[in-house]
């Protein structure tokens, strides 16, 4: 028996903790209460490129969403008369601009690194595009009729619950971007907005409490969202590394068997143990030679 071939080979494990800092001790590893981010930087490359399927499919959802949206909008505005908005400048410039980035995104092999750039790049334009559904008033200047507090409410809504639901930024920049476009539209119809005082104090309240509501309902969802796919790259992980661990395991049987028996006897075992009848164990393993020497 060979001293080497026998020596046990310890299995490769890859740290499945997190940031210390933001974990108690004593939480097991599966635990959902963690920053999301794995500490060993080996887990969270590995999660990054199990993930990219999933966020470029996310991703082609939002922009779909977005496409919808803008070639709506620019279809209404072009069908509601012949005078010049900013709607109707803008909505079909956003349409071509998102629909380039669907074409773009829709590649079959994809980088992380790519796919974050047109990710930003989606959330630039979702931004300029949701500043230019605010309420501006051009009406003094003959561009367009006298703007209302409401114009524009339903599409920041939309298109921030898209940010947080489907577009894989990080958290943290989602709820800027939700914070921003809020401020923005609030700020524009306070300013622009010629209607009574008290009229559109109410207004501008009950679009505060509108988009203070998305902002808490999509990070909410957010982070149950992610903390659920890491947890669930977690388990299938381990499942993976539970089979390498096993197939290890019986290959370091199977050399042991080899060096202790003849081989023809040796494989004959691992025949029945393979499909191993009812009273296996019974069975012994002697044959009968003749004319030996």
């Amino acid at each position: 028996m060979n001293g080497t071939n026998m020596e046990e080979i310890p299995f490769q494990k890859v740290k499945t903790r997190r940031r210390r800092n933001h974990c108690p001790t004593g939480v097991p590893l599966t635990t959902i209460a963690c920053e999301d981010e794995f500490d060993c930087k080996e887990l969270e490359s590995l999660f990054q490129n199990y993930n990219l399927k999933l966020e470029q499919t996310s991703t082609l959802k939002a922009l779909a969403v977005l496409i919808f949206m803008s070639a709506t909008l620019a279809v209404v505005e072009l069908l509601s008369g012949p005078s010049l908005t900013i709607s109707k400048g803008s909505h079909p410039v956003h349409c071509v601009i998102f629909l380039s980035l669907f074409i773009v995104t829709n590649v079959k092999y994809l980088q992380v690194t790519q796919l974050q750039q047109i990710v930003n790049l989606t959330l630039l334009f979702s931004f300029t595009f949701s500043f230019l559904c605010c309420p501006f008033s051009l009406g003094a200047m003959g561009l367009e009729p006298p703007t209302s507090p409401e114009q524009g409410v339903w599409q920041l809504i939309l298109v921030t619950f898209v940010t947080y639901e489907l577009l894989p930024v990080r958290t943290l920049l989602a709820v800027v971007f939700g914070v921003m476009v809020s401020i923005c539209h609030l700020i524009v119809t306070a300013t622009s907005v010629t209607v009574k005082t008290q009229k559109l104090w109410r207004t501008l309240v009950a679009n505060t409490v509108l988009f203070t509501s998305v902002n808490l309902s999509g990070l909410f969802v957010r982070i149950l969202t992610e903390r659920a796919q890491r947890k669930a790259f977690l388990q299938a992980r381990n499942c993976i590394e539970e089979r390498l661990r096993m197939e290890d395991e019986n290959e370091k049987q199977e050399r042991l068997l080899m060096s202790l028996l003849p081989r023809n006897v040796a494989m004959e075992m691992k025949e029945d143990f393979l499909k191993p009848p009812e009273r296996i164990f019974h069975k012994i393993y002697i044959q009968r030679h003749d004319n030996v020497r």
